[in-house]
This record gives C-alpha cells, sequence and structure tokens, in this order.
C-alpha cells in the first residue's frame, strides 16, 4: 500500500519520523506485528523497542491480541 500526504513543512518532522510515527501507532493498536513493524521500518527488535518511547508508547504495551499476532508471525 502507498499513502501520500501533503503537510506544511513542520520544524523536525520528516519522512521517517513520520513513518515511524505510524508505524509506531499500527503497532500498539495490534495492526502490525512487531516483526512486521521492524521489517517495515528496517529495524531489529531492539532499535524499534528503543524508537517507541521517542512517539510516546511504552515498550510494555504487550496485549493478549499483540501476543497472538506475534506468536503467528
Amino acid at each position: 500500500m502507498k499513502i501520500t500526504l501533503d503537510l506544511p513543512d513542520i520544524p523536525d518532522v520528516d519522512q521517517q519520523y513520520i513513518n515511524e510515527a505510524l508505524v509506531a501507532v499500527l503497532y500498539v493498536q495490534g495492526k502490525l506485528s512487531q516483526s512486521q513493524a521492524c521489517q517495515i521500518l528496517n529495524l531489529n527488535r531492539r532499535a524499534f523497542e528503543e524508537m517507541l518511547p521517542n512517539y510516546g508508547f511504552s515498550i510494555l504495551v504487550d496485549s493478549v491480541d499483540n501476543i497472538n499476532i506475534e506468536l503467528s508471525a
């Protein structure tokens, strides 16, 4: 899927920031597994977990649904 957004120039916000923020939100909401998120962002698991707090999320957000997604990935 390809999505295009036209945003005004926002200080300290670039394409990488938008990509990471979107993937972080989708991960926390259970729409992506951690492995999928890592693959999209080309990060290893540790780097992804260290990135989450930059967007206001804890690495300790695993719910039963997220665990099941991870186990089936």
